[in-house]
């Protein structure tokens, strides 16, 4: 659901407040992504907490993305073809945790590309 509408963010110097068409949003949104390019409206994702509920009403000048989950698998195919398999192998067989069980050096090679997935 794309739309334009008037989107405002405040820092109070220890928490930020949403506004979206004035109308205070804060207690629905976890996260607040902002893109701006010259000459055109800003584009504003809004990640709403799972347990949260969208207001009904709604008042805007910006691009507004809501509710839109990202994709991971393109991200995760690109970085699992940058691998190199000999790394990925010799890592995961010099972990500390990897267990001589049916299913040992799988589970040793998943918790390896997790790790580095988060930069570890």
């Amino acid at each position: 659901m794309t739309e334009s509408n008037r989107f405002q963010l405040t820092f109070d110097g220890r928490s930020f407040a949403v506004a979206v068409d004035g109308r205070d949003v804060s207690e629905h949104v976890a996260a607040v992504d902002v893109h701006a390019v010259p000459h055109d409206l800003p584009r504003v994702v809004l990640h709403l907490r799972p347990t949260g509920t969208w207001p009904t009403a709604l008042d805007l000048l910006a691009r507004t993305e809501i509710g839109v989950p990202a994709d991971p698998g393109p991200a995760a195919a690109a970085f699992l073809e940058a691998l190199d398999p000999l790394e990925v192998e010799q890592a995961a067989l010099a972990r500390m945790d990897l267990e001589n069980v049916p299913g040992g050096g799988t589970a040793a090679v998943l918790r390896q590309l997790a790790e580095w997935a988060r930069g570890a």
